[in-house]
Formats: structure tokens, sequence, C-alpha cells
């Protein structure tokens, strides 16, 4: 079975930063403009690191606790929502239920994470997906989604490190970017890639360039298999 198709789709600055709320600009257009896009890209859902889904859900200092030996996914009722999914390898995500904003959650997590957790977020609506000891096996969580849900596209939405940790491991296939006409500037801020481990730069092919509102441009790349990717031109 084939994983779905990711598309990377992110705004930034130009200098490549992620922290909009150092823009000079309302939350509101800049949402406008990433949504809009966003529409256009015929998504069945979204994938966030822990961080970035911390803005939307409580979370909580993991409590130890025993762990079955052997993990089974669980799929909650959804009736054909639309997927929000959730890298919270730790199981620090505390939701209050598996609908966020008309969405249905899907949480992947480390088979470490204690049963009681898991025990908490299926109670709750919450769809389970394990990717491995250590939750770092995202292609396999990536293919059962697909066969779970019956989805064949989906966006990638961040924060850096997810992004980078999805581009180390060859899981994303296009790169949506919109570049806010601002420039950041500042040292340490997060970027649309960020990735601590080795990793390979990726050649690119643009798929099509359009200028937005506010004169944000909007930039579709498709990234090249590693072999043509380091091939000379």
């Amino acid at each position: 079975m084939q994983r779905p198709h990711i598309i990377c789709h992110m705004i930034t600055s130009l200098d490549g930063r992620l922290l909009a709320e150092r823009w000079p600009c309302s939350a509101h257009s800049l949402l406008e403009i990433y949504d809009g896009a966003a529409d256009q890209l015929g998504a069945y859902g979204w994938i966030v690191g822990r961080r970035t889904m911390e803005h939307y859900i409580a979370s909580q200092t993991p409590v130890p606790g025993p762990a079955a030996p052997s993990r089974t996914d669980h799929v909650a009722s959804h009736a054909g929502a639309t997927l929000a999914i959730c890298v919270d390898r730790h199981g620090t995500l505390h939701p209050e239920s598996g609908e966020l904003d008309g969405e249905h959650l899907v949480l992947v997590l480390s088979e470490q994470v204690p049963d009681a957790h898991v025990e908490m977020l299926i109670a709750r609506g919450v769809s389970v997906i394990f990717a491995g000891p250590e939750g770092d096996q995202l292609e396999d969580a990536l293919i059962r989604i697909g066969e779970a849900f019956g989805v064949s596209r989906l966006l990638l939405e961040g924060g850096g490190r997810m992004n980078g940790a999805f581009l180390a491991a060859d899981l994303i296939d296009e790169t949506s970017t919109l570049i806010y006409p601002v420039v950041d500037g500042q040292s340490g801020v997060a970027s649309i890639y960020d990735h601590d481990g080795p990793i390979a730069a990726r050649r690119l092919e643009l798929i099509s360039s359009e200028t937005l509102a506010t004169g944000t441009v909007w930039l579709r790349h498709r990234v090249l298999p590693r072999a043509d990717a380091l091939a000379p031109q």
C-alpha cells in the first residue's frame, strides 16, 4: 500500500522564518491567504507536530505507566470528516474529544505511551495510530492512516522540526510555499525546515508560481527523487 501524497504547505517571511506574530500584519489576513491556498490543494486533512497542536489542545507532562507489549491502532468513528493529524510521540496532548473545529483528530504515538493515556484518548473518540517503539516510523504510520481513512493526499503544516523530520525521511512529495512580503531578520527564529541530524539538500522542480493578495508569492514545487536531486545539472 502506498502512503498518501504529502504536500508541505507553509507561509513564511522572505527569509524563511515562521513566527507570524512578529510580522506587521493581522493574523486574520494571513489566515485568509493560507487557507485560501490550502483549499486549492485537494487534501483530505493536515499533519502537524505536537508543539504546533498545543495552540489548540492542552498538554500535560506525560505520566509514566505500563504499556502493552503489542499495540493496535484504533480508528474512531469519523463520518468522513477531514483529518487533523498530530505526531505526539510521548502522549503529551490531552484533547477533550475526537473533534477539532469539525475535523477528526488522529494522534500518532510511540508504542511506549502508557495504556492509561491511550485508553483515555479512545474513550474521548480520538483515533490512535502507533509509529513504532520510538514514534519515528512515520512512513509506516502514514500508510496505515491512508488505509484506515481512505485518504490519498495530506498537507504537512509544521512546525519546522516536523517538516525537517519528514524531509529527512523522504516523505515530502511537494512543497507549497507562501512568501509573505516581510523580512524577519531575527537570528534564531524558527524556519520552515529544521533538522538537527544529517540531511541531504533536495532539488525541486517548479510546478507553478502566482502572486496573491498583498503581494504574497505562492510557489509550488515538486520534490525530486533523491537520485535526480543528486544528479549533475
